[in-house]
C-alpha cells in the first residue's frame, strides 16, 4: 500500500489509543486517501472521496468516525452502508478489531438482510455506536425504532457509486431522510462517475468537499499485469484449467457474469481436483461466509464469484484474477482486477476472450490507460503470443531500418 510522508497519523489528529491500535495491525503510515479524508471528515462537512482499490479507504473513514463518536452517548452515531453483505462484514470486522486493539469502548453491529432480524434487534438493544450493513434492512430497523436515527452524526456510503445506482438510490435516500439535516454524508469509491457525482450533489450540502487520491499511480495499480488469451466459448473452461495448472496461483479469483453458472463451475473445478468454492448473491449467508473463510485460510485456492465479489473485498495474497466472462463495464473490470496486487504486492489479471470480446480489451486500454499483453498457453506455460512477439519486434526493426538508411547515406557521401 503506497503512502506519502507528508503527514503521519499523529499530525492528522489520530488519538494515542487509536495509534496504538493501528500499530498492532502494523499500520504506521497513512495512505494518500487517509491523509486527505481524515481531516476532511473531522470537519463535519460532506465529503466525496475517490481512490484506487487497496488504498485504505475503510480506515480513511473509520478513524475519523471513531474520533467524532461521543463515548458517553449510547446509541447509533454512525451508519455505514455497503452494496454487498461481504463488504459489510469486512468493514464491521475492521471496526471491531480497531476498537479492541485501541482499547476504546466503541461497539459496532452488522445489519444485513439475509441474517435473522430478531437477533439483530437483540444486538441493537446494546446500543452500538456504529452500525454497518445494507440499506434495506437498515431502513426497516429505523422504522421499527430499533435504530435511533436522530443520534446519527455520519452516514458513509462505501462503494458509493453502486449505492447511488437506480436499484439502490431510493432506499439510500430514504435512510438519509430519517436522520437530522445537520448529519454528515461521506461517499467513497474507486470510481466516481459524473452521474454518481450528480446524484451525490442531490443529497449532500452545497459546501461538500471532493477529494481524489491517485497515489501517483493512476486508477489501476501498476503492480498488476493485464493479459488476455484468445479462445472460443466452448474452450474457455479447458483454457481455465490450463491457466490454473500452469500458473499454480496461491489464491485465484475467477469471475463470471452470470451467477447461475457459478455452482456448475465450482463443481467442474472440484471434479478435476482443483479446490474451489463460490460466492454469489443468491447463496445463503453461511455458505458465503464459509467460502470466504476457507479462501482466506488457504483451505481452497480458487474462489469463483460474480461481480458481488469484486466490490471492496480485501483478501490477502490474491495473486491471480481470471475473467472467465469479461465484463462489458470498464469500471467493473477495475474493481475485479483490484482484488489482486493489494498492499503493493504483484498481481496478474487474465481475461479469457473470444475474438468478438476482444473489443472490450481495447476499451479498457483506452479508458484506464493500461496495456494488455496477448498470451498463449504453450506446453503448460503462459507465454507471449505470436502477435505480442511480433509487436515487440516492430520497434527495434524500425530502428534497424533507420540505421541501415543512415549507413547507406553515409556511404554515398564518402564515395563523393
Amino acid at each position: 500500500m503506497e503512502y506519502t510522508t507528508q503527514q503521519n497519523f499523529e499530525t492528522l489528529g489520530v488519538s494515542e489509543a487509536l495509534l496504538a491500535g493501528l500499530a498492532k495491525q502494523n499500520i504506521t503510515h497513512p495512505t494518500d486517501i487517509q491523509q486527505k479524508m481524515i481531516p476532511a471528515i473531522c470537519t463535519g462537512k460532506d465529503v466525496v472521496g475517490r481512490s484506487e482499490t487497496g488504498s485504505g479507504k475503510t480506515l480513511a473513514y473509520l478513524l475519523p468516525i471513531f474520533l467524532r463518536i461521543d463515548q458517553n452517548v449510547r446509541g447509533t452515531q454512525a451508519i455505514i452502508l455497503t452494496p454487498t453483505h461481504e463488504l459489510a462484514a469486512q468493514v464491521q470486522k475492521q471496526a471491531e478489531l480497531l476498537a479492541k486493539n485501541a482499547g476504546v469502548p466503541i461497539s459496532s453491529a452488522l445489519i444485513i438482510g439475509t441474517a435473522g432480524i430478531q437477533r439483530q434487534m437483540e444486538k441493537l438493544k446494546e446500543k452500538p455506536q456504529i452500525v454497518v450493513g445494507s440499506a434495506g434492512r437498515m431502513l426497516d430497523l429505523i422504522k421499527r425504532r430499533k435504530i435511533q436515527a436522530h443520534l446519527v452524526k455520519t452516514i458513509v456510503l462505501d462503494e458509493g457509486d453502486r449505492l447511488l445506482e437506480d436499484g439502490n438510490f431510493a432506499v439510500v435516500q430514504a435512510v438519509i431522510k430519517t436522520t437530522l439535516r445537520d448529519r454528515q454524508l461521506v461517499l467513497l469509491s474507486a470510481s466516481v462517475s459524473g452521474e454518481t457525482l450528480q446524484r451525490a450533489k442531490q443529497i449532500m450540502k452545497d459546501d461538500m468537499m471532493q477529494l481524489e487520491a491517485q497515489a501517483q499511480r493512476g486508477l489501476v495499480p501498476e503492480n498488476i499485469a493485464h493479459h488476455y488469451i484468445l479462445t472460443t466459448h466452448r474452450e474457455k473452461f479447458l483454457m481455465l484449467r490450463k491457466v490454473l495448472a500452469g500458473e499454480k496461483p496461491t489464491k485465484a479469483m475467477i469471475f463470471l457474469n452470470n451467477p447461475e453458472n457459478i455452482e456448475v463451475t465450482v463443481d467442474k473445478l472440484n471434479y478435476h481436483g482443483i479446490k474451489a468454492d463460490g460466492i454469489y448473491g443468491q447463496a445463503g449467508k453461511e455458505e458465503r461466509k464459509s467460502a470466504l473463510e476457507d479462501f482466506r485460510n488457504g483451505k481452497i485456492s480458487v474462489l469463483v464469484a460474480s461481480d458481488i465479489g469484486a466490490r471492496g473485498l480485501d483478501i490477502a495474497d490474491v495473486t491471480h484474477i481470471i475473467h472467465l466472462d469479461i465484463p462489458e463495464d470498464a469500471t467493473q473490470y477495475l474493481h475485479r482486477a483490484g482484488r489482486c496486487g493489494r498492499n503493493g504486492k504483484s498481481g496478474c489479471s487474465i481475461s479469457l476472450v473470444t475474438p468478438y470480446e476482444r473489443k472490450w480489451i481495447h476499451k479498457y486500454e483506452k479508458v484506464w490507460g493500461i496495456r494488455f499483453t496477448q498470451k498463449d498457453m504453450v506446453q503448460g506455460k503462459l507465454v507471449d503470443s505470436a502477435k505480442t512477439k511480433k509487436d515487440l519486434e516492430k520497434k527495434p526493426q524500425k530502428q534497424t531500418n533507420t540505421t541501415k538508411k543512415s549507413k547507406k547515406t553515409s556511404e554515398k557521401r564518402n564515395k563523393k
